[in-house]
């Protein structure tokens, strides 16, 4: 019998050769598994900003202007001025912004039931409104009256309840506004007219507050002039801060689509980009483009640098700067065009 032996040291450095070629190409594929898994959760992270951010705008805008296909008249420096229920600003670079005045969920429930349902006017005339109840009215809120046409804003409103045989009524700051009304060019509010509770409602783009990266935010208006003008204004931040509604939304564009002539046929729109406040008939669609990106930085075959493509993208009419170096964000866009249903009157 021969005696066992051992393995020979030329076999033991085949077998520790064979060994590290076999864990080295393991780990390569490990590397490569997870860089693809990272650039594909980054991928799909921006796809999920993008469109959550879009629905989030898109949710409000089909609510906005109920009521006011002929815009809305609001007191200006003791001045009736009417005003679009949407609107907002060219901001290019830096994103725009949109305005939208939205009616509460609840204003078409059962009337004279539930707070938030609109109330009906009693009484034709200017000033103190009359109405049949006055449960549906919202403290600390604005309130729109309407005659399904145009509609007037109104603030700082109080009600006296109605008792039986007597209609309620309601105060507010434009009452002692010379003419100002739902439809000054009939006299004032007419009988049937509905009152209900609305919200100004505020779409932008500003750093998050603790990444400070680019995000979409929301704030509730208030009826007071801003810095450039417009009859709306962010609500005090030192009372009621914005709310981030998505993270990483670096830019926001809308164009804003009118029916110059005349012929409900949406393939022949004209469109802009940007929309001042001032009531201007014909305006039919909005358009909306989200540009989010992931959380982190996507990386190259050897994981050490990052993807050259990934740089910012022209939408609408934002490009960027040339040259623009990559940053490695990954960008998903967003866009959706979307008829504005409560400002086309022939639908009411």
């Amino acid at each position: 019998m021969r005696a066992p032996r051992g393995m020979t040291l030329l076999e033991i450095m085949v077998a520790l050769a064979l060994t590290a070629i076999i864990i080295a190409a393991a780990s390569a594929l490990v590397v490569a598994g997870s860089r693809i898994i990272h650039n594909t959760e980054h991928t799909a992270d921006s796809h999920d900003a993008s469109r959550l951010a879009g629905e989030a705008i898109l949710n409000m805008v089909r609510q906005a202007g109920a009521g006011a296909p002929g815009g809305i008249w609001v007191s200006q420096g003791g001045t009736p001025t009417r005003v679009s229920a949407v609107f907002g600003s060219d901001g290019a670079a830096s994103g725009d912004d949109l305005w939208l005045v939205v009616p509460d969920r609840d204003y078409l429930g059962e009337p004279c039931r539930t707070e938030g349902t609109a109330a009906s006017v009693v009484r034709p005339g200017v000033g103190v409104i009359h109405v049949n109840c006055t449960e549906g009215f919202k403290p600390d809120s604005l309130h729109l009256v309407s005659n399904m046409t145009s509609a007037a804003l109104l603030s700082s409103v109080t009600t006296t309840p109605a008792t039986p045989g007597t209609p309620g009524q309601v105060q507010y700051a434009e009452s002692t506004v010379s003419g100002f009304s739902n439809a000054p060019e009939k006299g004032g509010y007419q009988v049937g007219d509905l009152v209900y509770p609305v919200r100004l409602v505020h779409f932008f783009i500003a750093p998050h507050p603790t990444t400070g990266r680019p995000s979409l935010m929301r704030a509730d208006g208030r009826l007071q002039v801003d810095p450039t003008g417009r009859p709306f204004s962010d609500v005090d931040p030192a009372t009621s801060l914005p709310m981030v509604v998505q993270e990483n939304v670096e830019n926001l564009q809308v164009a804003f689509g009118f029916d110059s002539t005349g012929q409900e046929d949406p393939a022949k729109y004209t469109w802009q980009h940007g929309l001042l406040p001032a009531y201007t008939p014909g305006l039919r669609a909005v358009r909306i483009n989200v540009v989010a990106t992931g959380r982190n930085q996507r990386r190259n075959t050897q994981s050490t640098a990052v993807l050259d493509d990934d740089k910012p993208i022209a939408v609408e009419n934002y490009a960027p700067p040339p040259p623009v170096a990559a940053d490695g964000l990954y960008r998903s866009l967003y866009t959706r065009r979307l008829e504005l249903p409560n400002l086309a009157a022939a639908n009411l």
